[in-house]
């Protein structure tokens, strides 16, 4: 998660060609406004219930397409009201001028069919310009950005069959130090209107609102860093009235004992802690993450080598509460089994009347590259049912064993399905197994009858140089 791109903004002709090749009606200069209509957007209906009981072995599943995907876009897939799954990626590792594409596929559920497949942007080749997606209805909202010195998101609704039409949203501060342009949109349906986070302005976390994707208010940061140049990283679920978010001091590459905290941002713009406390509001006057509610506290080492650090893996509201998983880097224990150089462990948490619980889940395995220490397989929340995960890992997420694979004799990540049995106690079903390449990053995704498990699968060195395919399973 660093920001170490000095590439020059792409000309507007060069956006035309590639919005065209979409099928873009325009690129629209984003004006901001304070002035938002009340009719409230509305999207597609609830899972049904008996998704719950739906586990992620078997099923209809298809490798889609070349592409990868950063953890801090939300959604980054999503199932509208017409039985489609909608996506958001990046592409790499083609070694063509395809790479660099930051693209949305649509596919029928049905068979898994591609309906719809855009380039809504050319850019570098950066997993982390992959987009935030959401369907409201028949319709899915796609927002972007391109992760680097820019000081601009796009954001984009979509009717299948319809030309795309781009809407550009500048926020030049997003270029005044310490913030270094802009990254990571995040869309979310609140209060009937759309709520976009990304990372820009301070570089931290900011607001942007807007009852129809047209019109758009700036609301200021969510979160302040601790100090100047600290980057907060942050996960948020809507509960349809407000977000939940989960948010760290800062990148644990840079944030020595990085800790993790939760709160609650308001319909009123009140920053909360988990408890009901304000402590601050959206805009200059935003908390930092510490004046939130503790969840796991990191400790620095005698070196960074030693250092407990603790990241974000994902974050939904299920169930009526918010639930998620978090991931914690420290050095293998003397006569471990190790697997790479560092250790690491997913925890499982979900929020509650008497407060969070907070409990070990799985072995998570080594890092996914040696430069990023605190990169790990990831792991998804389904969003139907609290107490079942899928997470990845190169070692089995009860004993610790290395996966090594009988194909190649090669240690991979693998994906497994957990199921809470007790506090703290979690059965393990692989749900990929011996196989020659990585299964990386699961996304979980539910509609009103169907429900999605997608992943990457390939090869992953970095977030700019990675040959990964996106694999969808479709369970119910």
């Amino acid at each position: 998660m660093t920001d170490r791109f000095p590439m020059p903004d792409l000309s507007r002709r060069t956006l035309l060609r590639w919005s065209a090749a979409a099928g873009a009606a325009s690129v629209v200069p984003g004006l901001l406004t304070g002035c938002e209509p009340t009719t409230p957007l509305v999207g597609p209906p609830a899972p049904d219930p008996s998704l719950a009981a739906v586990g992620f072995e078997g099923g209809l599943e298809r490798e889609v397409q070349q592409g990868g995907w950063c953890w801090f876009q939300h959604p980054r897939a999503t199932i509208d009201a017409a039985d489609r799954l909608w996506f958001g990626s990046s592409v790499g590792g083609t070694f063509t001028a395809a790479d660099g594409t930051v693209e949305l596929t649509g596919l029928a559920l049905s068979d898994l069919h591609t309906i719809d497949h855009l380039a809504v942007a050319k850019t570098q080749q950066d997993d982390h310009t992959s987009p935030g997606v959401l369907a409201l209805g028949r319709d899915v909202f796609v927002a972007w950005s391109l992760h680097h010195r820019v000081d601009y998101l796009e954001v984009a609704r979509h009717h299948p069959g319809q030309a795309l039409a781009i809407k550009r949203i500048r926020r030049p501060d997003a270029l005044k130090d310490p913030g270094r342009g802009m990254a990571y949109a995040s869309i979310h349906l609140v209060g009937g209107k759309l709520w976009l986070l990304y990372r820009g302005e301070q570089f931290s976390w900011n607001l942007l609102t807007s009852p129809d994707g047209n019109t758009w208010t700036a609301r200021g940061p969510v979160v302040a860093p601790g100090t100047a140049g600290q980057r907060p990283y942050l996960h948020a679920a809507s509960d349809g009235k407000g977000l939940h978010i989960t948010v760290t001091d800062g990148n644990p590459a840079e944030f020595r004992g990085n800790s993790v905290y939760a709160g609650v941002v308001g319909s009123d713009l009140k920053v909360r802690t988990s408890s009901g406390a304000v402590v601050g509001t959206v805009g200059p006057s935003a908390p930092t993450p510490s004046m939130l509610t503790k969840l796991l506290v990191g400790s620095a080492g005698s070196s960074e080598e030693t250092d407990t650090d603790h990241w974000l893996a994902d974050l939904t509201f299920v169930a009526n509460r918010p639930t998620g998983i978090l991931v914690t880097r420290d050095p293998w224990p003397a006569g471990s089994q190790a697997v790479g150089e560092y250790r690491h462990r997913y925890t499982w948490i979900r929020g509650g009347p008497s407060g969070w619980r907070i409990e070990p889940m799985a072995m998570g395995g080594s890092e996914l590259r040696a430069s990023d220490p605190d990169y790990a397989g990831l792991a998804a929340q389904d969003p139907t049912e609290p107490t079942r995960v899928v997470v990845s890992t190169n070692v089995h997420p009860l004993s610790g064993d290395p996966l090594v694979s009988s194909a190649d004799g090669l240690v991979h990540y693998e994906l497994f399905e957990g199921r809470r049995l007790a506090a703290g106690s979690w059965t393990w079903t692989p749900l990929t197994s011996d196989s020659v390449e990585d299964n990386i990053r699961p996304v979980i995704t539910a509609g009103a009858k169907r429900k999605v498990l997608a992943w990457m699968r390939g090869n992953y060195w970095s977030w700019t140089a990675f040959d990964t395919r996106i694999v969808v399973r479709r369970v119910a």
